[in-house]
């Protein structure tokens, strides 16, 4: 009986075999739906395929189906990338991908579920796929060369080219080529294999994924898929069963895959190879053949089967240059065979290289034209469609309303866009990394032109970008007052940055001028023999403040959003920001508090939190602060400015600190006091700060001209009004007529203390002071000597009072200096007076 024989031979045992380990691998909820899988228009069955339905050893009900739906499944469980098979089968839900990517929708049926927006996915260096539009209008291209390779192409087997520079879309183009002949009319369509040798690395591992690529195509004709003919599944019976005889006596193919199928950890490869190795064995009962003998009759039976193959091969550059030479003498020779066309797809200039390494040759252009008969190069886009793509989508990306920011983005992609997006994958990478990096800022607040503008500088010229960061971080130091650069250094930036870019990047005058606008401090120049700028010029303060309020790249506090997505270490936090602001509501008390401790944590080299908190507040970054808020924080600085005054000399120094910033707010703190009097005697009579506000009291004596008319300012830039200042001389003088000398002395500026009561109306006042502690000289040692005392904590300032110029305000010195020439010849008194004269006529 024929159809008993059948089912007992060995080719339909392993198919059930097969079936079996499929049905085992399914998971519990896919087994219901293959069970309860039914055909309303399921075809007649035969005999055959009842035997078949019959003949089964996975458990669960019988599931009755055609012919031609056993073949499929049978195909499925070899081959399990066919994925479209797959889900078909066991009804898995399908996930369409939209140009990002990013699964756009998922179908379960006839429902279509929404998953995510594929503007905002990330779409990573992939070809295009099925849903994906198609931006560079390849889709002409790919319909002429999928024409050509049908109709003009030899039948005695062909090798074309696709040639590329690496992120020009050849792997797109070969995917469009593909779709392309896939839609061909039927009788007229090739048939596809997609052949990717990086994934495996071995000489015979090659030929032998190549052949079963091949030969499982073949398996596909034979099995009546689509279209095919009985006299077309017969002969591809035949050269298949050609193509594994020939594939055997090339590198013994069933042991060689099994050996893949195990390094790879891919199992379908590997029960694939058993069944080669079971085929092998039936053949080898035949009387065996050469060679030459089994590559000749597989010619035959591809002649015969009349039918074009299509090998694509992507990334060939990408392998190893040995790998290169294996793959290119086996589409050559060992795999040069008729109707069968090889499609590479590679970058001739890195794939010349490859081979010149490999095979120690000295042309490997010359060696490659002998490969590949026909070659094609991938059309380069033009600037303006890739610039108008990067734009596109990222309108997409974010809805951009401020007409100031929406214009300098188009400035961002008009003139950056046309030097650093030269391909397409140019233009994903850089929306990739926007999309990548948007949200976080997007939600600081951050620019997004020069977010933009960043990244096409990353993406196109790394080392512009690095010289960027340096730049940023160093301008922001100096907008901090904080640091200096010497003209060597920034004649060796300058240096660095032309180094960085091709000769003449900078010769166009308007784009230096709008790469200038980027950073802070840089100004173009106008000469075209010299430096094309100047780095690090002053910055307005009007220009810094507008940075840092719209969290500009320029902004000294925001720059490090665009390189790490974080402030820098200077940076106040919002949470700081808010503790301050809360206590500034709170009372005078919780603001001076909150003040000291920002005293205590360094932002950037001696500067600290404190400085930087007053100096934002001073140019209205944090907001404007109301009348109840600007009384506190008024008296917190008539209180508590002594304990974060820095001991040192002279407060006159190169950088302001907190004690300066806060003297600098004065103005705009009083301007919105409806009790402007009230609050100033407040101050000026009852704040514990007697250094801060001595200091306050002196530029306002000199500024309204009562110590030299000479000096006197202009009304605008007065901080009090006359009667004010009356009132508050008369307070500040009833506060330093009862003080001592170890009260001035122990304050942190004794010399400001005794000019300002001298100055303030009493010029006698510190010399009537003094007049007794300097009688005798032994008093005269004691209280002199105070401000030599090693021990004290403000021991500079202390020695300032001694300085020939400022002790003699007070004191009448030849007299003074005579006494202390005296008392160098008395041992007790010789080292102390020695002292005392060297600090008087020092400089």
């Amino acid at each position: 009986m024929r159809w008993r024989r059948s089912v007992l031979s060995p080719k339909y045992r392993l198919r059930a075999s097969l079936r079996s380990r499929r049905w085992k691998l399914l998971g519990p909820e896919a087994r219901p739906a293959l069970a309860s899988e039914t055909r309303p228009n399921r075809t007649r069955l035969t005999r055959h395929s009842r035997e078949n339905s019959l003949f089964r050893t996975r458990p669960g009900p019988v599931v009755l189906c055609s012919l031609k739906e056993r073949r499929d499944r049978h195909l499925a469980v070899i081959r399990p990338p066919i994925a479209s098979a797959t889900r078909r089968l066991y009804r898995i839900p399908t996930i369409s991908r939209g140009l990002s990517g990013c699964p756009s929708s998922l179908s379960i049926g006839a429902t279509k579920l929404s998953a995510c927006t594929s503007s905002l996915a990330i779409r990573g260096d992939r070809a295009l796929g099925p849903d994906d539009v198609d931006k560079l209008g390849f889709s002409g291209v790919a319909r002429r060369l999928a024409t050509s390779l049908v109709d003009d192409a030899s039948n005695d087997g062909l090798v074309i080219g696709i040639d590329g520079k690496w992120g020009s879309g050849k792997s797109s183009l070969l995917f469009m080529v593909e779709q392309e002949l896939a839609t061909l009319p039927p009788g007229k369509a090739p048939s596809i294999v997609r052949f990717k040798p990086w994934l495996v690395g071995q000489r015979d591992a090659l030929i032998t994924s190549l052949f079963n690529d091949i030969s499982a195509e073949l398996d596909q004709l034979a099995l009546g898929k689509g279209d095919a003919t009985r006299l077309t599944v017969t002969r591809a019976k035949v050269a298949a069963e050609a193509m594994r005889s020939f594939m055997s006596g090339v590198s013994r193919a069933g042991q060689a895959i099994e050996v893949v199928g195990d390094a790879s950890g891919q199992t379908w490869i590997k029960w694939l190879g058993k069944l080669l190795s079971s085929l092998d064995k039936v053949c080898s009962k035949r009387e065996p053949t050469t060679l030459s003998d089994r590559k000749e009759k597989l010619i035959a039976a591809l002649r015969d089967l009349g039918r074009r193959i299509v090998v694509t091969i992507d990334d060939v550059d990408r392998l190893e240059p040995a790998e290169v030479i294996e793959i290119l003498r086996l589409v050559r020779s060992v795999v040069d065979l008729p109707t069968i066309i090889y499609l590479l797809c590679y970058d001739s200039d890195v794939l010349a290289q490859g081979l010149e390494t490999a095979a120690g040759i000295n042309d490997g252009h010359a060696y490659l034209e002998k490969i590949v008969q026909v070659s094609t190069m991938v059309p380069k886009p033009e600037a303006l469609h890739l610039q108008h793509w990067l734009a596109d989508e990222l309108e997409k990306i974010a809805s951009v309303t401020d007409q100031d920011q929406r214009q300098r983005l188009r400035t961002v992609i008009a003139y950056e866009g046309a030097r650093q997006l030269q391909t397409p994958r140019a233009v994903v990478r850089t929306l990739d990394a926007v999309r990548f990096l948007w949200p976080p800022l997007r939600d600081a607040g951050a620019d997004l032109a020069d977010l933009v503008w960043l990244q096409l500088i990353k993406g196109g010229n790394p080392r512009l970008y690095r010289w960027v960061e340096q730049y940023c971080t160093e301008a922001a130091l100096i907008s901090l007052e904080n640091g200096r650069i010497a003209q060597e250094e920034l004649r060796a930036r300058t240096a660095e940055l032309l180094a960085t870019v091709p000769e003449g990047c900078f010769a166009a005058t308007m784009y230096r001028h709008y790469f200038a606008a980027q950073l802070p401090g840089l100004a173009q120049t106008h000469r075209s023999d010299g430096d094309p700028f100047v780095l690090h010029r002053h910055v307005e303060a009007r220009d810094r403040d507008a940075a840092i309020r719209g969290k500009r790249l320029a902004s000294p506090d925001h720059y490090r959003l665009y390189f790490a997505l974080g402030g820098p270490a200077h940076l106040l936090l919002e949470s700081e920001v808010a503790a301050f602001i809360a206590a500034a509501r709170e009372s005078a008390d919780a603001t001076i508090e909150v003040l000291k401790q920002f005293h205590a944590q360094a932002a950037s080299g001696s500067l600290t939190k404190g400085d930087l908190l007053l100096a934002r507040l001073s140019a209205g970054i944090y907001g404007d602060l109301d009348a109840g808020m600007s009384a506190n924080l008024l008296l917190a600085f008539a209180n508590g400015m002594d304990e974060l005054y820095p001991a040192r000399p002279s407060h006159f120094g190169l950088s302001n600190t907190m004690f300066e910033r806060a003297q600098d707010m004065l103005p705009v703190l009083l301007a919105d006091q409806p009790d402007r009097m009230v609050v100033v005697m407040n101050m000026f009579g009852n704040g514990k700060a007697l250094d801060w506000l001595t200091d306050v009291f002196r530029r306002e004596t000199f500024d309204h001209g009562r110590v030299d008319r000479g000096r006197a300012k202009s009304v605008e830039v007065r901080l009090l009004h006359e009667e004010e200042l009356d009132l508050v001389t008369d307070r500040m003088l009833a506060r330093y007529r009862p003080l001592g000398w170890d009260a001035i002395v122990a304050c942190a500026d004794p010399v400001s203390i005794l000019f300002a009561w001298k100055q303030g109306g009493e010029p006698e006042g510190p010399s009537n002071m003094l007049a007794p502690l300097l009688e005798t000289d032994e008093a005269m040692l004691a209280t002199l000597g105070m401000l030599v005392d090693e021990n004290a904590p403000n021991l500079a300032a202390r020695r300032e009072v001694l300085r020939f110029r400022n002790l003699s305000a007070f004191v009448d010195m030849p007299p003074l200096l005579q006494r202390l020439t005296a008392l160098q010849q008395v041992p007790q008194s010789s080292a102390v007076a020695q002292r005392l004269i060297e600090i008087i006529q020092s400089r």
